[in-house]
């Protein structure tokens, strides 16, 4: 394993997810704690459309991809706001639509399609290392933003109305925080593809939480876990000629049972096993 660690594509590999690492921190841990999982979900997906614009356009997909995911971001929250809807359904139709174009606008694309499959289901080990500027730069905007707003980022994900009796920017974070999660796509989709990307999202953050207390150390928590996750599914991959994707998830899935699951249970039965002694 260490002499592959000299390869460009696995140097690049192993620096792009640290850095993604630092992007589930921030907004993974923004989503679980807002429960706004399903709206992650439906901007990564409708984010899929500026993949296949970009192949179809011969233009930058993730940088399409970024652009859908901020207008789907932007939507949703206006809809949510004024439409009479239920935010599921809202979410559903953007979900759909989104998936719908990008799949058109690969079908309509002429010659070799098949990077477009990369982006559903991630290719890490496939970065290259122009991306990676792209990368630290998403990182560094979005911590900049949380030590900014941290306080009223606090107060709106314990208790909203009680931001409003505030005078805090509801309405501004509701947007924001879709289009930090559209941000987030830029970064995740190339690790782990549209398709398993909710699940990076999410997992690696509710394991952090089973552990800390604050925002501030869940977050920390989460880009710790994240880093684990990433090389650990990376070395997986490489070991067993796996796809870096799928073994990714799998190791976040692994480690959110041990930590959530396994450990608890012990924990039980061996307290169970010491009061019966009593």
């Amino acid at each position: 394993m260490i002499e592959v660690l000299r390869l460009e594509f696995m140097q690049n590999a192993v620096i792009a997810a640290v850095l993604a690492s630092v992007v589930l921190g921030v907004v993974g841990t923004l989503v679980v704690v807002n429960r706004e999982v399903l709206a992650g979900g439906g901007i990564a997906h409708a984010s899929y459309g500026g993949v296949g614009l970009g192949f179809f356009l011969g233009m930058d997909p993730s940088a399409l991809a970024m652009v859908f995911g901020v207008l789907a971001a932007v939507l949703m929250g206006l809809l949510r706001r004024f439409a009479r809807q239920r935010n599921d359904t809202l979410i559903g139709m953007l979900w759909a639509v989104g998936m719908s174009l990008g799949v058109i606008f690969v079908h309509f694309t002429p010659g070799y399609t098949a990077n477009a499959r990369s982006f559903l289901f991630g290719s890490l080990l496939s970065i290259p290392r122009g991306d990676l500027p792209l990368l630290g730069a998403v990182a560094v905007v979005l911590v900049g933003f949380v030590a900014l707003y941290y306080r009223p980022l606090l107060a709106y994900s314990a208790d909203r109305a009680f931001a409003r009796s505030r005078n805090l920017p509801v309405l501004a974070l509701e947007l924001v925080l879709p289009a930090a999660v559209a941000l987030a796509v830029v970064v995740l989709i190339q690790l782990v593809g549209v398709v398993l990307l909710i699940a990076l999202l999410t997992v690696p953050a509710a394991t952090a939480g089973s552990f800390t207390r604050t925002l501030a150390s869940m977050m920390t928590a989460t880009v710790a876990v994240g880093v684990v996750v990433t090389l650990g599914g990376l070395g997986v991959s490489y070991a067993f000629d796996l796809p870096s994707g799928p073994a990714i998830v799998l190791s976040a899935c692994a480690i959110f049972t041990a930590v959530r699951g396994v450990f608890p249970l012990w924990r039980g039965l061996r307290r169970s096993f010491r009061d019966g002694l009593a």
